[in-house]
């Protein structure tokens, strides 16, 4: 499961079986076993992604600990003095100079300037890139040494002496990394919501009559203490935009019902600026259905919807205090013609390269025969049209880059760059 970056969905399906018959849950809609099953994957899939990650930096950081050696390793190693070595690692910076070094001392004006420092640090990049494969691709020591040497100075030759206790430092710091990778590799695995407190109480008890053989113990122990767990359940996701079922009451609200609790109706409060949203989820499900499916729902403007328990404070019963909300994914380019015509060519373009190569596989049964005819039905549908406002497409500059960074103290810092005039507007 690790290697390939996901859990297989038999597995998880297979452990939310019992809880069907389990006394606590049983009457609960498909849905929510559904939803479960999903979610613990959403979950598992990220938590390898970034497991992933951390295993490329472990194995990279590796590498550079076996290449990170101080001056008087590196002479020992290699059997030749310093100078030798440093005469050597001028041989091979002449070997990868930059190939565009033509094209930059060409390059005059302040448009130079202005990229100077840019293609310094790009230069600087596909040098350290080009000296790594080559010390990983040569058997010659002396190279490897003359290689090692260059990495660790950036890339150039130091006509200093090499200070021990910095080296030392630097080491060492590489070293603390390493184990900091190893341990979020060995510990960290996702973790349920402890709803009912009991592995917190557990952790009470285990403390006050356990004395911790070692720090790492008494680390754990404290971690499981001080963690604070959503006291919530987790969000029920709906996946298709026909598990929800819009309508109007009598007095004219909004009001949803979902697959699996359709003995439950809801009535949708939201803001002015989302009211548009949810009006335009009832009218694609009413034009569908006056039209006796006619319509397709993969062209509904609503993707999918999600419901979550919000946390509120005070006392009482928690379903009581905390309210409901309902999470809504749509596709913005479904809010126009022009936008669904795009969406629509995307996806008939997909349907009919289904259809080609399944007809490419001669001597069809009547399931693939059938799977054809629901294909071409599909088709038939996607091309009529739903009734949309008229907008033209937005058309990017491709010469203009937003970024936006997201953090603790500012919670948004946000960036326009105009690469034509190569400065922040």
């Amino acid at each position: 499961m690790a290697t390939k970056g996901q859990t297989p969905t038999s597995i998880v399906k297979e452990l939310c079986e019992p809880l069907k018959t389990d006394p606590r849950f049983i009457g609960q809609p498909g849905r929510f076993y559904a939803s479960a099953i999903a979610l613990v994957n959403y979950i598992y899939k990220s938590w390898f992604a970034l497991m992933k990650r951390s295993q490329f930096q472990l194995e990279g950081k590796n590498r550079w600990l076996e290449m990170l050696n101080s001056d008087v390793e590196l002479v020992e190693s290699s059997g030749v003095s310093l100078d030798s070595l440093r005469t050597k690692a001028a041989e091979i910076l002449v070997q990868f100079a930059p190939l565009n070094t033509a094209e930059t001392e060409s390059t005059n004006g302040k448009k130079a300037k202005k990229r100077k420092k840019s293609q310094n640090s790009d230069s600087d990049r596909n040098l350290s890139k080009n000296l790594f494969e080559t010390y990983r691709n040569t058997e010659d020591n002396l190279t490897r040494c003359a290689i090692s040497y260059l990495l660790k100075n950036g890339c150039k030759i130091n006509e200093k002496e090499e200070d021990a206790k910095k080296f030392a430092q630097r080491r060492r710091k590489l070293e603390i990394q390493i184990e900091r990778l190893r341990e979020q590799l060995e510990t960290r695995i996702p973790k349920g919501r402890d709803l009912t407190a009991t592995k917190w109480l557990e952790s009470i008890v285990v403390a006050t009559h356990n004395v911790p053989t070692n720090e790492a113990e008494a680390k754990s122990w404290q971690d499981s203490l001080l963690r604070q767990s959503s006291k919530v359940p987790f969000p029920v996701a709906y996946e298709s935009n026909e598990d929800m079922t819009w309508f109007k009451n009598q007095f004219g609200r909004i009001c949803v019902k979902f697959n699996g609790l359709s003995e439950h109706s809801f009535q949708v409060y939201c803001d002015s600026r989302q009211l548009h949203w949810f009006q335009r989820f009832l009218e694609d499900q009413q034009i569908k259905k006056n039209s006796k499916n006619q319509h397709s729902s993969s062209l509904f403007t609503l993707r999918s919807g999600r419901i979550a328990w919000q946390e509120e404070e005070g006392k009482g019963d928690p379903w009581n205090i905390n309210r409901l909300t309902l999470y809504c994914s749509v596709d913005t380019r479904l809010w126009t013609t022009e936008g669904t015509n795009q969406v629509r060519e995307e996806k008939a373009e997909e349907i009919a390269k289904i259809i080609t190569n399944t007809k490419a596989k001669g001597d069809l049964n009547e399931k693939q025969q059938a799977h054809i005819k629901r294909k071409n039905s599909t088709l038939d549908r996607i091309n009529n049209p739903f009734p949309r406002p008229t907008k033209p497409l937005y058309n990017g500059q491709s010469h203009i880059l937003v970024g936006i960074s997201l953090g603790l103290e500012k919670p948004a810092t946000l960036a326009v760059v105009r690469f034509v005039q190569s400065k922040p507007e």
